[in-house]
């Protein structure tokens, strides 16, 4: 399963981020294991692998993979054969032709599991995943993917007045606590074994004195489950950076509650001129920052309490100025990696259709059936990955805020037709049959186009892999009898194995694999959920087991002409 740990200190440290009663949890390597997992599967369901992997055309896999490392972030990146032995190794090629079987993560994939944990590579610990490659069924190799978790990343995690050190088999591996002698290392292993064996009295959080600094340190363990203690990740507080920041934050609070007093007591006995006008600056300046105008401080006109307050009115916009251009600058990178997304999907499609262009002229030709069905494999590998590169790039616009819809009138029979011509090859290739049943006559949907032919397509390409060979898919549309507003109704039909109510349950949710498609990043119905819902439309799905699916799309309808 992936790794992924939680460490919870509680305290009150203001320049740390904490707070009086609050919990701080630091979110170690989730999302690092969510990267690889869904690399590894990616890499694993594409048939075109499997095939090249089977028939020892290693320089042309080879070639195939490699842009994969650069466009995912990887460091490791593996592929074997089905006795472990290495095949492709993109980060190591030194390593090619060595048997790695005895490795947990490649035992489990020849096994036919997917799996993923938490390794030593060199000087760093590795975040790997692996996924068995199949061809028509038949275990063919294994590909392992992975990252490293160097000192970087823990200084990353690092804040001011707060450490984080790493240990990897009980030893320690990467370290950001700054001037602590060797010796006094075997404390911080010490108080780890005590705080094992659960009789700690404060649990997981220890006082302990490393070199000339007091720190309160807390433990996670980041093991297996039957060894969770094996490796772990330490937390510790500098007490001194907490104990100033405690006498800060009381000071504060009574300055201010004192200033309040005092303000109170002046104006109950008439204020002076200058203290009417300190207050008529500090309620001006307190109206510009609910309207969010926080462009300068306000004139400070006394050097008394009201004056403190003011300086201290001026402290709390300086900071909530730099909290907004901080939050601005995190909005731009997010607005840059959707960017960046969006030149790797135009990069790769541009070649993808390229290949596709060429092997549907080849199968204009005359050629043996085994080659055909190499073909027809390449087009449907091909098709995959777009359809994943494309949701990941609707997905990272939507959640950066740069989804940008264009609502207008569209036929709803001819978007179908369209995406059913489209598929018509892959029906062909899987003896499905394609059908249109949307009534002419009816009115035109007033949606996005582009969103609205991604929400099809994915329900398509579901659709298309649940049905076994001569089943049926089928486009229904109407009007929605019930709906309080002009709604229409698409359903998206199937005659495939169906979904029992367990499987039904969180269908929509992001990164949820459904039971024919066990290697999928989980991202297609959430897609389709998001797009739905910014159209202003629901979706739901109806299904028994044995009785196929139907997945159905309530959406606006489009106003009458000269309505």
């Amino acid at each position: 399963g992936s790794i992924t740990g939680t460490a919870t200190l509680s305290g009150t440290v203001g320049g740390l981020g904490l707070a009086p009663g609050n919990s701080a949890t630091i979110q170690v390597t989730g999302g690092n294991v969510e990267l690889v997992v869904q690399a590894a599967h990616l890499l694993a369901d594409n048939p075109t692998y499997g095939d090249l992997l089977a028939q020892g055309e290693m320089s042309t896999l080879r070639t195939l993979v490699a842009p994969t490392l650069k466009a995912t972030g990887l460091q490791v990146l593996t592929i074997t054969d089905s006795q472990g032995v290495i095949q492709v190794r993109l980060h190591d090629p030194g390593g090619l032709g060595v048997n790695i079987a005895v490795n947990p993560l490649v035992r489990a994939g020849l096994k036919g599991k997917a799996t993923s944990r938490m390794t030593q590579w060199q000087e760093s610990i590795s975040l790997s995943a692996a996924a068995p490659i199949y061809q028509h069924e038949r275990l063919v190799g294994v590909v392992l993917t992975g990252v490293l978790i160097d000192k970087s990343f823990v200084e990353y995690l690092s804040r001011p007045g707060a450490e984080v050190a790493l240990f990897y088999s009980k030893r320690l591996v990467v370290n950001s606590f700054q001037d602590v002698p060797e010796e006094e290392l075997a404390s911080l292993l010490k108080s780890m074994e005590v705080a094992e064996t659960g009789n700690a009295r404060g649990g997981n959080i220890h006082q302990l004195k490393l070199g000339n600094q007091d720190y309160t340190v807390t433990y996670l363990p980041l093991g297996e489950e039957e060894k969770p203690w094996e490796n772990f990740i330490l937390v510790g507080v500098n007490r001194r950076e907490l104990d100033a920041t405690l006498v800060t934050l009381k000071l504060v609070i009574f300055g201010v509650g004192g200033a309040a007093a005092l303000v109170g007591a002046f104006l109950s006995q008439g204020l002076s001129l200058g203290m009417r006008r300190q207050i008529a600056l500090l309620t001006e300046g307190t109206r510009r920052a609910a309207r969010e105008e926080l462009a300068g401080d306000i004139p400070v006109t006394s050097r008394d309490e009201l004056g403190e307050l003011a300086e201290s009115f001026n402290a709390m916009t300086r900071a909530l100025r730099e909290k907004t251009r901080q939050l601005e600058e995190e909005r731009d990178r997010i607005a840059a990696n959707a960017d960046f997304l969006s030149m790797i999907v135009h990069d790769i499609k541009a070649p993808l259709t390229g290949v596709r262009l060429t092997i549907e002229s080849l199968q204009d030709e005359t050629v043996p059936p085994e080659m055909y069905q190499k073909l027809q494999g390449i087009i449907q590998g091909s098709e995959g990955l777009l359809l994943h590169l494309h949701n990941v790039l609707y997905l990272s616009r939507f959640e950066s805020g740069r989804l940008e819809l264009r609502p207008e009138a569209v036929p709803p029979r001819f978007l179908v037709q369209r995406l059913l011509t489209h598929f018509a090859p892959l029906a062909r290739h899987r003896q499905v049959a394609l059908k249109n049943e949307i009534p002419a006559e009816l009115p035109p949907l007033w949606v996005d186009e582009p969103t609205m032919e991604r929400v099809l397509a994915n329900l398509l390409v579901n659709a298309l892999e649940a049905t076994p060979p001569g089943g049926e898919v089928a486009v229904q549309g109407g009007l929605l009898a019930l709906s309080p507003f002009p709604e229409l109704e698409l359903v998206v039909t199937d005659t495939g194995c169906g979904l029992s109510r367990e499987e039904q349950e969180g269908l929509f949710e992001k990164y949820r694999e459904r039971r024919h498609k066990a290697s999928s990043s989980g991202l297609g119905l959430y897609i389709c959920k998001t797009l739905t819902e910014a159209n202003g439309g629901r979706i739901w799905v109806a299904s028994e087991p044995g009785r196929g699916a139907r997945f159905h799309l309530a959406l606006p309808m489009a106003a009458p002409e000269g309505g």
